[in-house]
């Protein structure tokens, strides 16, 4: 492995904790995260969420995301997303896409490594 690599995957998985963390708290109250992968060159996550209530997990993609910070602040930024459901598609088109959610100081600091 060279050293190109083995530095991506340590920054892969730097963001992994830190964002699926964020996504968790996120989605707490829907559901809980069962698959969350995250490559930082392709700039996707994939994953899954048991719904509560449901008996097959959601399971979707970003394709292209951006991390950033505000006023010492970090955010992210879902640029595209689809699931295998057509009414969460629906939804998250108009409340999560181009949207900016901020991840939790605690998970921040980790991002202050690799930003």
């Amino acid at each position: 492995m060279n050293l190109f690599k083995a530095l991506t995957k340590s920054k892969d998985k730097i963001l992994s904790v830190s964002l699926e963390k964020t996504f968790d708290l996120m989605i707490k109250e829907y559901g809980s995260m069962l698959k969350f992968k995250l490559n930082s060159e392709l700039k996707t996550i994939e994953f899954e969420i048991l719904l509560k209530g449901e008996i097959e997990p959601l399971k979707g993609i970003i394709n292209n995301y951006e991390l950033f910070t505000e006023n010492d602040k970090y955010f992210i930024r879902v640029k595209e997303i689809k699931t295998s459901r057509e009414w969460i598609n629906i939804i998250a088109e108009q409340y999560i896409k181009d949207k900016k959610f901020e991840i939790p100081k605690q998970y921040a600091k980790m991002l202050k490594l690799i930003i």
